[in-house]
């Protein structure tokens, strides 16, 4: 009798699809934005969680009852989904018990992410959400437990939700023995292992200790993996980069220096080279998207050997090798990213070759640009719901702080499309689609004043003076034909001056210091083209952020 009335409470409760909005929702979910990093429409092959808050039914008896079971020696905890009390085929990262696969995709997407008080937002057992929830107090976990699952693993819920215990130490931090719910003692490094492939990790146990990072960044650019792990405090031991562009080579050599180390092409990056510089901690990198990007009206085919795409090949061929190398004495965490806007048969060909789907990150939510990418790997945290970042002042990341100060410029709006190498991704448009001079002007992302643009003139003015025998002047402005950005217009309506960022402006909406890429006399273009091929470093930061668990 009790067990029919046990099934139909569950069968019951396992309907109740629908919630109460004001008491439970997520204004986190990543969304994608309006346009494209490449104004591209269509379906990018990424499929976000929709129900990330859908409110998970408190399956109180059902629990009970397979707790139950498990007492007396008729189950075992590792066989259930400890957030739906199904059946469990992935272990719990954190505790002694197992999880179905959509509740492991659901963890994978909440288990890192954090509100505006540090916290974390979601249930570290089920990966729930909910207003009820209590945080651990202890001074270095930020852990939060959802009413559903206190009810089930403790006699005294409701005293904790009602804020008269403010000691609670958490199952984590403080194991209670007589407890079933029992944590795992190398929980840390069993999140690494959550995040891999079961075609990986299952064959053999893999190790971690906490040491300096020891990296290897493939198609390196300027460097900003390097600027990242900096940010973060992260100590490097070694930061090898393989990089062909002169030009980039020399700005990171010259602005980090130190810890980096340049191998040359990734063509030489040979298993025996590997085989010197191992092991290897951390491995990133993002092959050119020349031939992947929607942009590219003539993309060379896939296993084109002519093309660009080639060269992801030679990243999986490094990822083997390196997993190899480091056998199971050194776990190897990587990372890869390209485009957002490539085809869909492109993005699953990618994800076939490193066994695994990719997670979509907009730079957006990280600074005044909109810049969308896909990532690759088995970071922790990579698949986090990311809210829109603050400032230290809970101000919205817009285009103004990316502004020169005192400069008498403002931003004619908050973000902007996505800076490629083109000079022409600095406008915010089309020219073609305008019809009128105030048309032109909108699509331009700074205003200033007349009198900032006359002493302007002035500067030009004294520039061309000084300069007239060296290189071919623009009649008009004195400026390079070669290096010439889109001329300013004037919007009649406001008596202003419009104009495209700066380059200072652009490396500090990538995240970079100011005059960042300043280095060898290098042209505006040839700098905005270094800045196009960057990763965003607020992004990477973000992605990075929870190696601090994992390193020195």
């Amino acid at each position: 009798m009790f067990l029919s009335l046990l099934l139909s409470r569950s069968f019951s409760l396992s309907k109740m699809t629908t919630y109460d909005r004001e008491d439970f929702y997520d204004s986190d979910a990543t969304q994608f934005s309006e346009s494209d990093d490449d104004n591209f429409e269509g379906n990018f092959g990424v499929d976000p969680i929709d129900d990330l808050d859908q409110w998970i039914p408190p399956l109180f008896y059902l629990a009970k009852g397979s707790l139950q079971c498990i007492q007396n020696n008729k189950s075992s905890l590792e066989n259930l989904c400890l957030a739906c009390w199904e059946k469990g085929m992935h272990p719990h990262p954190f505790f002694n018990g197992g999880l179905c696969h959509p509740c492991k995709e659901r963890l994978l997407h909440t288990m890192f992410s954090k509100s505006a008080d540090g916290f974390h937002l979601y249930c570290t057992v089920c990966g729930s959400r909910s207003n009820a929830c209590v945080n651990c107090t202890s001074s270095n976990c930020i852990k939060k437990y959802c009413v559903n699952c206190l009810n089930i693993w403790t006699d005294y819920s409701d005293k904790l939700v009602n804020n008269k215990s403010n000691d609670w130490i958490c199952f984590l931090c403080l194991p209670e023995p007589n407890l079933l719910l029992q944590a795992n003692h190398d929980w840390a490094q069993k999140v690494l292992f959550f995040h891999e492939p079961l075609s990986v990790y299952g064959p053999r146990a893999l190790y971690w200790k906490k040491q300096p990072l020891r990296v290897l960044s493939l198609f390196d650019g300027i460097g900003t993996g390097l600027v990242a792990l900096r940010k973060l405090g992260i100590q490097v031991e070694v930061y090898y980069a393989s990089e062909v562009l002169t030009a980039a080579a020399t700005v990171s050599r010259t602005r980090l220096g130190g810890v980096l180390q340049h191998i040359g092409s990734v063509g030489e990056v040979t298993e025996r080279r590997l085989e010197e510089i191992a092991p290897i901690h951390l491995l990133i990198g993002g092959s050119p998207c020349n031939d992947f990007s929607a942009i590219n009206r003539f993309p060379k085919d896939f296993y084109d050997p002519r093309g660009y795409s080639r060269y992801f090949f030679d990243f999986v061929r490094v990822l083997n090798l390196m997993r190899k190398i480091n056998g199971q004495y050194q776990h190897l965490l990587w990372l890869f990213e390209n485009v957002a806007s490539m085809p869909q048969h492109y993005r699953d060909t990618i994800s076939r070759h490193l066994d695994c789907q990719p997670a979509v990150i907009d730079a957006k939510n990280f600074s005044p640009q909109l810049r969308r990418r896909l990532f690759w790997g088995n970071i922790p945290g990579l698949f986090t719901v990311h809210a829109e970042q603050m400032t230290m002042d809970g101000e919205l990341l817009t285009l103004d702080k990316s502004l020169m100060p005192n400069s008498g410029r403002s931003a004619a709006q908050a973000k902007i499309r996505t800076l490629t190498t083109n000079t022409n991704s600095l406008l915010q448009g089309r020219t073609e689609n305008c019809k009128s001079r105030k048309d032109l002007a909108s699509l331009f992302p700074v205003r200033f004043s007349f009198q900032q643009d006359e002493l302007r003139n002035a500067d030009v003015e004294n520039d061309v003076a000084r300069h007239s025998k060296k290189g071919k002047r623009d009649s008009t402005s004195g400026i390079n034909a070669t290096d010439k950005p889109p001329r300013t217009v004037a919007d009649e309506d406001d008596n202003q001056q419009t104009d495209v960022l700066w380059l200072q402006e652009i490396e500090h909406v990538f995240g970079l210091p100011r005059h960042f890429t300043d280095v060898g006399n290098m042209s505006r273009t040839d700098r905005q083209k270094l800045l196009g091929h960057a990763w965003s470093v607020p992004v990477i930061v973000s992605i990075f952020s929870n190696l601090k668990s994992y390193t020195v």
